[in-house]
């Protein structure tokens, strides 16, 4: 499929991006308009801060958005490539012009968070088990703590498991960083194991392009329980949210992972919160990092906050300097291929749900 001709452009900008990184977007000999909408809120989440106008919508044939669409195909006629923020597209799936707009060809961010993200997974870990929370209380009691007074011992990663669940740009970037800590990995993926080289755009030279680092592989439905019984010590949640993979980390899911520690970087609902408050509670589990939480934002006086062995963050742990730069970078690839009539990256596959 190709695009049209002449390209007329609509941003609906974040409000911590910085609207400059647009200027190579003017820079494109086919653009013959750029349109920037500032909006309320980070990435995905963003919401513009004013109303789009009809001839706005009617004349773009780009989209940047977070979640914002036209009010229906007959206001856009001419949209066919839709760029998001999010590394995720589960926040359309119940709006009635994505299911409608057969022609559009949807795009995510995938590729844009795995380094900062991966970092906070390991920030994550490492905090829990070397009890990092006790320096600054010691400090700002001005006092010259003991390790004793640790709640639990530290234990180095060193020939420890990290469990992937969900091996995209994320969780393969995860991998490699655990894997240089001296971690086993092993990962599942719901649909066969992509170890082909692939174009990486936003991060050049990251992740895990040829799916070499798993030491094992399960993928589908029916690898779900070899997955979770594989050993792990410390499991990271990075798969897409779909009807499919809704709560699977539950109670059964728990029981598997017995002594792990939870991080979930992906969205809230694929955890059920009620039996993971059971388990942190009951000892069942080591812990949980969750920077998703399910209901989100998470409700003044929710169980969740008074759970010791869990922190929360909240939504927090992809944003960095430099996001808008690397969305755009994956832009400009899409358009300049579909222009060519050649494939694109990070397409959205409405039926499997990302």
């Amino acid at each position: 499929m190709t695009i049209t001709s002449e390209e007329h452009i609509l941003v609906i900008n974040p409000g911590a991006f910085g609207e400059e990184v647009y200027d190579v977007l003017r820079e494109l000999p086919f653009v013959a308009s750029l349109t920037i909408i500032p909006a309320d809120g980070y990435g995905g989440r963003s919401h513009p801060a004013r109303e789009i106008t009809a001839e706005e919508w009617a004349r773009t044939t780009v989209l940047f958005t977070g979640r914002t669409l036209p009010p229906s195909p007959e206001a856009a006629p001419n949209l066919k490539y839709v760029q998001l923020y999010s590394a995720g597209s589960n926040q359309l799936h119940n709006m009635p012009f994505y299911h409608a707009s057969n022609n559009v060809i949807y795009a995510t961010a995938s590729g844009t968070h795995g380094p900062v993200i991966s970092e906070w997974v390991i920030l994550m870990m490492l905090a829990f088990f070397h009890n990092s929370d006790y320096y600054p209380k010691w400090q700002s009691e001005a006092r010259w703590g003991d390790d004793s007074e640790f709640k639990r011992p530290v234990i180095d990663q060193i020939g420890r498991t990290l469990g992937v669940l969900g091996y995209g740009a994320i969780g393969r970037q995860t991998a490699r960083v655990a894997k240089a800590l001296g971690m086993k990995v092993v990962a599942h993926s719901f649909s066969s194991p992509p170890k082909k080289e692939r174009v990486e755009v936003a991060v050049p030279n990251s992740g895990d392009p040829d799916g070499s680092i798993p030491e094992i592989w399960y993928t589908g439905i029916e690898g779900l329980d070899d997955f979770f019984s594989s050993g792990i010590d410390v499991l990271v949640v990075a798969a897409p949210f779909t009807p499919d993979t809704a709560k699977i980390i539950n109670r059964k899911t728990l029981a598997k992972l017995k002594g792990a520690y939870i991080i979930n970087i992906a969205r809230g609902g694929l955890i059920d919160t009620d039996d993971l408050v059971e388990a942190a509670e009951s000892g069942l589990i080591a812990g949980a990092a969750l920077d998703v939480t399910d209901p989100e934002p998470l409700p003044d006086g929710h169980k969740l906050w008074s759970v010791k062995n869990i922190s929360i963050s909240p939504h927090i742990s992809g944003r960095f300097v430099g996001y808008e730069n690397r969305v755009t970078n994956i832009a400009v690839h899409n358009i300049k291929q579909l222009r060519a009539g050649k494939p694109i990256i990070n397409m959205v596959d409405k039926a499997k749900g990302y």
